[in-house]
């Protein structure tokens, strides 16, 4: 069963994202070739709804996301239609090359080739490939796959709440999506950094390449506060958010308890790039950080200056309104819509690419 191409035209649909801390979801409309945004919501998730990504109170994240829906932080959400992503620590992917086929050829022989890659039985598994591009010596050929029994549980939440399938995809997709336009041919590393996890994406001439999630985020930032100060948790995610990765008069050691964090995602954005230059001479240019721990004060700049030896390399937030035209951009800001940066790619989807829904 494929996850993606599920789409009936002309249909309206949103955006959801769950992760462990929070519930996020968004609805754009198009004017002409701006998008105005319906509806959105930011809901913190309730401890013990899910754990590891996994979803422990069924019935509990039913009953939140009904209510969430109800009563967006702005707007309203006019349909029951949804797409929906999966984390990058549920998911497989990866891009294969192969020799140029014809698309009936290449159903078969992209079956064949997954299950060298795959590390589930086909069976036990959701499935979708892409063509990401075609040139004299073959194709490159994206492979995407989850299993089927995680999915089914929060197909099951979503089904229980009322709600419509329009599609599935991994969150890396999403964020692609929203970061990189349309034809953009750029080669980056982006680093979406949500409360558990950090999400690695490789982005090779506009498409995305591999991933790798990592246990380095919000939290982890947030405990070496605590820890470093001896605070409990919500104190230091105050003090996180106010100061970042930064000292001052108040907290003169901040960057002192911050360091062994930020210095293990610095550690693991040099392993993907030496990855990735194990396998190709495509040189990578810019670090984008985005997803909500990407807020956190002056990270860009510590990591710009821990990374400086990479002669041409460049850290930057992300801007998910960069590449999309706003009907009225005053209704959610640069700075806020970085946590809302794979839910904003799901609501695009079909859009982005100029298909007709």
């Amino acid at each position: 069963m494929k996850l993606l191409h599920l789409f009936e035209k002309k249909q309206p649909f949103f955006g959801l994202h769950l992760n462990g801390t929070a519930l996020k979801f968004i609805q754009f409309q198009s004017v002409g070739a701006k998008q105005k945004i319906v509806g959105f919501s930011n809901v913190p998730l309730p401890p013990n709804l899910i754990s590891s990504e996994e979803v422990v109170d069924q019935k509990g994240l039913v009953r939140l996301l009904e209510r969430s829906l109800m009563r967006p932080n702005y707007g309203k959400i006019t349909t029951n239609r949804v797409v929906f992503s999966i984390p990058e620590s549920k998911s497989f992917v990866r891009v294969i090359r192969m020799n140029t086929m014809s698309e009936t050829e290449l159903e078969n022989a992209v079956l064949f080739e997954a299950e060298a890659y795959i590390p589930l039985p086909m069976d036990q598994v959701y499935f979708d490939w892409q063509i990401l591009r075609r040139d004299l010596g073959g194709m490159d050929v994206l492979l995407i796959a989850s299993p089927k029994e995680f999915v089914n549980k929060y197909i099951d939440v979503l089904e229980a709440a009322h709600l419509k399938i329009a599609a599935i995809e991994v969150e890396s997709q999403s964020v692609v999506r929203t970061l990189v336009p349309k034809d953009d041919v750029s080669n980056l590393l982006i680093a979406d950094l949500d409360a558990y996890k950090t999400a690695l994406v490789m982005v090779i001439r506009g498409n995305l390449q591999f991933t790798s999630s990592i246990p380095i985020a919000g939290n982890v930032f947030t405990d070496k506060i605590a820890k470093g100060l001896g605070v409990p948790a919500e104190k230091a995610e105050m003090i996180k958010r106010e100061y970042g990765v930064a000292n001052s008069k108040t907290y003169p050691k901040l960057e002192e308890y911050l360091l062994p964090a930020v210095s293990d995602l610095e550690a693991e954005i040099r392993n993907i790039l030496k990855f990735h230059y194990e396998h190709s001479k495509e040189q990578v240019g810019e670090l984008l950080l985005s997803g909500g721990s990407a807020k956190l004060k002056h990270m860009d700049e510590f990591l710009s200056y821990e990374l400086g030896d990479l002669s041409g390399f460049k850290v930057k937030v992300a801007d998910p309104w960069q590449h999309i035209v706003l009907a009225d951009p005053a209704v959610l800001s640069s700075y806020e819509a970085l946590s809302f940066t794979t839910a904003i790619g799901l609501a695009l989807r079909g859009i982005h690419e100029g298909t007709s829904l």
